[in-house]
């Protein structure tokens, strides 16, 4: 492995300066210039802002995320940056970089088969970061690279997608039209790591960048080092005589800037194709080394290649003619017209396809033959999973994070109908079922919707919109205007439009905008973020909207036809309960026979005797009482259950926890010091003609335990509870008894675990039968609350509950925690209900 990084990374003309081609058109002085002077703080905190804190750290093993938590170590690494740049010094440890190797190919055996990925220190990156930034703006300021062709390395572009999108349009458009069309797709040698250095330096020249900059890049460059680390050893230093790194946060852009000095220097000889909007179409298109030629006449394309190769050869470099490809489209036919490099011919489309900037081409210039094997991908994918010894819940997140992110990108570039894709959600659905542990007969909302039980799972059908209407509003509102003006309508069926979609989302937020900002909720005024405007948002924050409106319309047509399900949709008049939320942690920890019971009792479709009896033709009555047992009838309606103590024994277990919580919360209030007693008002005196100061209002504490230090509390479990006799007398149990004899304040806390549609009607009755209670200990100077809460039997808390506990001063962790055990505790107790439910013979769990 040595032997091959010295001999590739060998350069014995590195010392040969190479000489701009006298024919290439020259360039105006830069009007704005860079600006030279060290590093700001500023500069420097954007970038580690924006870096990735998941990226691998270099040899040093310090990660960004030091930075990112440590503002005072990022301050002291900025005051080095500076002194480094006042000095013109790279130090040596910004010039060394750890590296792994990524296979290119499935079966790489041979060295040349994998990419090599360099590991620099995170210091080293941000400062470069910040020259990369001004070049960058400085480049793009004055029009020096050429964005409708090189997009490489320029901020604010989707090159990749914009260039593969306007190649493929252009093919299209020659086919529809019976135009003719020539494009040839050149695969360049080694291009990272064949890239003379003295070719850098003439791009710098040529392009007017400081001397600063370049001395300091060169000090950088003169001595770049790296090794390789494998399972088995890990190489020598070696030293990067020619090429750049992968991994570099400067070398993509000086890359750039020296594939626009080939580009300019060759692109002068041919004109491009003129578009139907009158733009005239650039003969290239480059991506970093992939390189496309489009024009429409044979004599054109040949002179452009000779062109091409002749400069490419100037640098030192070198095209591969067996990995490019060529196609020709004679009056909208595919010919077989070849095209030389030298003496080596070009293999045309139809002798083998070729895949660039991420799209698959081949002869029949269709995707037809790309979204069948999406299709098999996402069936083999599937099955792969299904195979595996793995439980459900892991193979739910096996395809969430692995095989759904790698069709995303097939699914936005090619041209699949959006039938296919509903096809594809199909059967990504039936094995998500088979998987969670739940019928096929459950609608597909309790999957993918945001309702009153939120699953951390996607659609594949809503994705794709989203996938498609990011790439309409990247294409019709590039910053390109030759993309722009000739951008092309997705193809995505007759059934649903990205184009029709966008229109739909811009009136909407257009409409939001007229109407303002909409209070939803009963959390009062200002309660509800606010969202931006569409007439002041950026154009990335015009997409983001517009993509989150089509997800807004997705789920509305979802929660429509929720209403018009009568079992399967009841938890759409669930007006008073908290929507939960699973997330990959929670489901991760959850038994997968919880969360199967979890989303079929929510839903409405476990196997009760009358669901058996409507799918099967089995008995509908109870095993226990002899009565039509539907979910309802097992859960809350039973008197056998109810007699058995199987329903108070449920009450109870839901009881403890909430009193766990409401406990920690006294002894901790009435453990701190009491408190202060406020100062007086001050008086402020305001001069003649000046505006008084203003007053700082701060929102009121919501903690009503916190003014005194004597709580005491009594419930109602393991022993009967006596009602505080000082208070009333009386023989009604609460279920707690909260007060305080300093404040002469107590609440009455009645807990119910209702059916879910119920609980609205179970809170008025709690409320009714301790009115005349809470009246009594009125009369006896007490101040008096009454305040039923209700937990769903299906473990959904109802909004009392949580505003109890807010009242009381619970919030934060704290709240979601106790929240979290009441809802376990009452889904839970039901489940063991749900398992027992045939049994006559009844035992607590």
């Amino acid at each position: 492995m040595e032997e091959h990084l010295r001999a590739t990374n060998l350069d014995s003309k590195r010392h040969e300066q190479l000489v701009i081609p006298s024919d290439i058109p020259p360039i105006e002085p830069p009007q704005h210039h860079i600006e030279t002077t060290p590093p700001t703080w500023k500069e420097v905190e954007n970038t580690v802002r924006r870096a990735r804190t998941a990226s691998a750290p270099g040899p040093n093993g310090v990660p960004y995320k030091v930075y990112k938590n440590a503002p005072d170590v990022l301050r002291f690494l900025w005051r080095l940056m500076r002194t480094a740049w006042q000095k013109k010094m790279i130090p040596k440890a910004w010039r060394r970089a750890g590296g792994v190797l990524i296979p290119k190919e499935k079966d790489a055996v041979n060295i040349s088969q994998f990419c090599p990925i360099s590991l620099l220190n995170v210091e080293g990156k941000i400062f470069f970061s910040v020259i990369a930034q001004r070049m960058g703006d400085y480049l793009q300021r004055n029009a020096y690279v050429d964005t409708s062709v090189q997009k490489a390395g320029i901020s604010g572009f989707s090159g990749c997608l914009e260039h593969s999108s306007m190649i493929w349009h252009q093919i299209q458009m020659a086919k529809v039209k019976k135009r003719d069309l020539h494009v040839v797709f050149l695969d360049l040698a080694n291009a990272f790591g064949s890239v003379p250095h003295e070719l850098l330096w003439a791009a710098f020249r040529f392009f007017h960048i400081p001397d600063t900059i370049t001395t300091l890049v060169k000090a950088y460059f003169q001595d770049l080092q790296f090794c390789f680390t494998t399972p088995e050893f890990t190489t020598s230093w070696q030293r990067l005589n020619v090429g750049i790194m992968a991994g570099c946060t400067i070398s993509p852009l000086v890359f750039t800037m020296a594939m626009e000095v080939i580009i300019r220097a060759s692109k002068w000889v041919v004109g491009g194709q003129r578009g139907d909007s009158g733009f005239r179409l650039p003969p290239l298109r480059a991506y970093m080394d992939d390189i496309t030629t489009l024009t429409t006449t044979v004599p054109c394309t040949r002179r452009l290649l000779r062109k091409l190769e002749e400069n490419i050869s100037w640098a030192r470099m070198k095209i591969k003619p067996s990995k490019s490809r060529s196609i020709s489209i004679v009056k909208g036919v595919l010919s077989d017209l070849k095209f030389f490099i030298g003496d080596d011919s070009i293999p045309t489309l139809s002798e083998m396809p070729v895949k660039s900037l991420g799209r698959w081409y081949d002869s029949s210039l269709k995707d037809k033959d790309q979204v069948q094997q999406l299709h098999k991908d996402i069936s083999s994918g599937l099955q792969s999973i299904d195979h595996t010894q793995l439980p459900g819940k892991l193979k739910a997140w096996c395809l969430h994070f692995g095989l759904l992110p790698r069709v995303l990108w097939p699914l936005a570039v090619y041209e699949v109908p959006i039938s296919t894709v509903e096809n594809m959600e199909r059967k990504v659905t039936c094995y998500l079922k088979k998987w969670l542990g739940v019928p096929q007969c459950l609608t597909t909302i309790s999957l993918y919707g945001d309702g009153v039980l939120k699953l951390p799972l996607t659609s594949l059908t809503e994705e794709f919109k989203c996938a498609k209407t990011r790439v309409q509003m990247t294409l019709h509102e590039s910053r390109d205007p030759v993309v722009s003006n000739n951008a092309p309508n997705l193809a995505t069926g007759r059934k649903w439009k990205p184009e029709v979609a966008v229109q739909e989302a811009t009136a909407a937020l257009r409409h939001a905008d007229i109407v303002g900002h909409v209070q939803q909720g009963r959390g009062g005024f200002g309660l509800t973020p606010s969202r931006p405007t569409w007439n002041k948002a950026t154009a990335p924050e015009r997409r983001k909207m517009v993509v989150q409106e089509v997800r807004h319309q997705e789920e509305a047509a979802r929660q429509a036809k929720a209403v018009s399900l009568s079992k399967q949709g009841q938890w759409t008049r669930w007006d008073s309960v908290e929507r939960r939320k699973i997330s990959w942690k929670d489901l991760w920890a959850m038994e997968v026979r919880r969360l199967s019971f979890s989303i079929r009792a929510t839903y409405d479709v476990l196997p009760t005797p009358v669901n058996l009896h409507q799918w099967y033709g089995e008995d509908p009555n109870c095993a226990l009482c002899s009565m039509p047992a539907n979910l309802r009838h097992i859960f809350t309606g039973c008197k056998t259950s109810l007699t058995q103590g199987r329903y108070t024994w449920r009450h109870n277990q839901v009881l403890k926890s909430l009193a766990s919580a409401i406990e920690d919360k006294r002894t901790a209030t009435n453990s701190i010091p009491p408190p202060a007693a406020p100062y007086p008002p001050r008086t402020t005196f305001v001069r003649e003609g000046a505006r008084p100061p203003k007053i700082v209002s701060t929102p009121s504490e919501r903690d009503q335990l916190r003014l005194a230090r004597d709580w005491q509390m009594l419930v109602d479990v393991g022993r009967q509870l006596v009602f505080p006799p000082e208070m009333a007398v009386t023989t009604l149990r609460p279920d707690m008894v909260l007060w305080s004899h300093t404040l002469k304040k107590v609440f009455i806390i009645e807990l119910t675990v209702p059916w879910e549609d119920s609980i609205d009607e179970a809170y008025e009755r709690k409320h009714l039968r301790y009115a005349d209670l809470a009246a009594e200990a009125r009369g006896s100077g007490w101040k008096t609350e009454v305040r039923p809460v209700d937990v769903g039997c299906r473990g959904f808390v109802a909004t009392s509950t949580t505003k109890l506990l807010r009242d009381l001063g619970v919030k934060g962790q704290s709240l979601r925690l106790a929240i979290r055990a009441v809802s376990e505790a009452a889904e839970g107790s039901s489940q063991w209900l749900w398992m027992k439910r045939a049994d006559p013979s009844w035992g607590p769990k």
